[in-house]
C-alpha cells in the first residue's frame, strides 16, 4: 500500500498555530471554547475557499475574513486592523508548526511511496511542506496543491489528475485527511483506500476504512496496511 497525506491538520495539528495566535493577540477569546471557536473560524473559511481556489482574493485575506466574522458570531467586535494583526500573527506561527517526532520518524524508516494532496494556494500550502521538511519523506513530483492543479477537493477531477501524473491506480493508493466530506469522500469517491485521521473529533461517515484520533493510532493502522 502507498499512502497520500492531506496537510493541515493531518501531518500537523493546525489548532496549534491558531492557539497560539489567540494568546497573543487576541485575548478576549481566552475564556471561550477553544474547539467551538476554531470550528467555527474553519466553517467561515470553507464558505469562502472558493474564492482563494480561483485567486480572487489571497489565503491572507481569506485569514482576515475568518478571524473578523468568526468573532462577531461570538459576540466580540473585532477591527479590521485587529483582524490583519492576528493574520500576521497566525501566519508567523504557520512558519514555526512541526510534526510529531514519533510518527515522522516512523514514516521516515518505512520503504513506502508517499504523496501529499492538500487543498489551498500553491505557494502558501508548499510552505508549510517546506517548514515540516517533508522532503525529508516525500519526493517533490509527489507533492500536489488544489492551486496548481486548479481542481479541489472532493471533485473527482483533482484526484484523477494527480494519478495521471503519478502514473498509477488510485486502489493502490490509501488517503489520509482530517475533513470526512473533502477527504473520506472524496478520495473514496475516485476509489482510494481512506483513513480519516479525525484529530478534532468532527463529522465522520461510511466512506472512512479507517478513523484514528492521534498519531499513534495512524501508526497502527498504516502497519496493519503497508504491505497489502
Amino acid at each position: 500500500m502507498k499512502f497520500m497525506f492531506d496537510c493541515d491538520d493531518t501531518l500537523y495539528d493546525l489548532q496549534w498555530p491558531f492557539r497560539m495566535a489567540i494568546q497573543e493577540s487576541f485575548p478576549e477569546a481566552i475564556g471561550y471554547d477553544y474547539d467551538i471557536f476554531y470550528k467555527t473560524y474553519r466553517d467561515i473559511g470553507d464558505t469562502i475557499f472558493h474564492k482563494i481556489q480561483s485567486g480572487e482574493i489571497t489565503s491572507d485575506e481569506g485569514g482576515i475574513y475568518r478571524i473578523y466574522h468568526a468573532s462577531r458570531a461570538f459576540g466580540i467586535d473585532l477591527s479590521m486592523e485587529r483582524s490583519i494583526q492576528f493574520q500576521n500573527t497566525y501566519k508567523k506561527y504557520q512558519y514555526k508548526i512541526s510534526m510529531d517526532p514519533a510518527f515522522k520518524e516512523y514514516l521516515m524508516k518505512q520503504d513506502l511511496e508517499y504523496a501529499i494532496l492538500t487543498n489551498g494556494e500553491d505557494t502558501h500550502q508548499r510552505m508549510k511542506c517546506s517548514v515540516l521538511k517533508v522532503e525529508d519523506f516525500v519526493d517533490d513530483d509527489h507533492i500536489f496543491t488544489s492551486g496548481d492543479i486548479g481542481y479541489a477537493k472532493p471533485n473527482i477531477e483533482l484526484y484523477r489528475e494527480v494519478f495521471k501524473r503519478l502514473k498509477d491506480l488510485p486502489e493502490n493508493w490509501c488517503y489520509i485527511g482530517d475533513n470526512y466530506t473533502n477527504d473520506m469522500e472524496g478520495a473514496k469517491k475516485a476509489g482510494m483506500h481512506t483513513i480519516h485521521f479525525n484529530r478534532h473529533h468532527t463529522k465522520e461517515g461510511m466512506a472512512s476504512d479507517y478513523v484514528v484520533y492521534n498519531e499513534k493510532e495512524l501508526i497502527e493502522v498504516m502497519e496493519h496496511l503497508k504491505n497489502q
